[in-house]
């Protein structure tokens, strides 16, 4: 293992809660009910690629930019004064980079929210660079996602680890040959089992990487 891309929400920073609400609590000021099921869909998708599949969906009038201008301020008042680091996660990051690996973020969430709440903490210290689904242009669902950015890094799949509380990342990630590490995240503990299944670097808390 040469490289650890680490997802932001649910994993670096405790937000998950957040984003499992925002969006239908967007659509209800529109008159719109989603469902748990379209929910789920857009986990892995960026603020703006939700707001197109929900736009598509629901047959907003609304363009995706008017939708994501109205998003916006809550979006950054949030990440500016509400999400903290996860437990451990300034000194689990610190201590791998001290041990040489190349850390980079790979998030759903755009570059200016992430980056807002990766500087207030100094998690930037520690991290070469943010690749998110707008600037790669791919869903985290696909294997191309981490392909990307190994690519990027210059490093080979089989040499980059992932964590990430998302089942459907990790699976993506697995298909692209990545090491993964599922970890615990309280928003996501429906699917905890499931993760622990098909990860068998699975983790409590980033704290454990440092037995790695």
């Amino acid at each position: 293992m040469k490289a650890i891309i680490f997802d932001l929400d649910g994993t670096l920073v405790d937000s998950m809660s957040y984003w499992n609400h925002l969006n239908k609590d967007f659509m209800k000021t529109k008159g719109v009910e989603v469902s748990d099921e379209v929910n789920h869909k857009l986990i892995t998708m960026s603020s703006r690629g939700a707001l197109k599949f929900l736009k598509e969906h629901y047959e907003l009038k609304e363009s995706v930019d008017k939708l994501f201008n109205e998003m916006k301020d809550v979006i950054i008042e949030f990440y500016t004064n509400k999400v903290e680091p996860k437990e451990n996660a300034l000194e689990v990051l610190k201590y791998l980079k001290e041990k040489g690996y190349k850390i980079v973020i790979g998030t759903s969430t755009e570059e200016e929210f992430a980056r807002i709440v990766v500087e207030k903490y100094g998690i930037d210290e520690f991290i070469e660079k943010i690749y998110t689904v707008e600037n790669i242009g791919i869903s985290k669902e696909e294997k191309e996602f981490f392909l990307e950015i190994a690519d990027k890094i210059c490093e080979k799949p089989e040499d980059v680890a992932l964590v990430d509380d998302n089942h459907l990342a990790l699976k993506a990630a697995r298909e692209a040959g990545l090491i993964t590490f599922g970890i615990y995240d309280e928003n996501s503990k429906d699917v905890w089992d499931k993760i622990k299944g098909e990860n068998k670097n699975s983790i409590e808390g980033l704290i454990e990487l440092k037995e790695v």
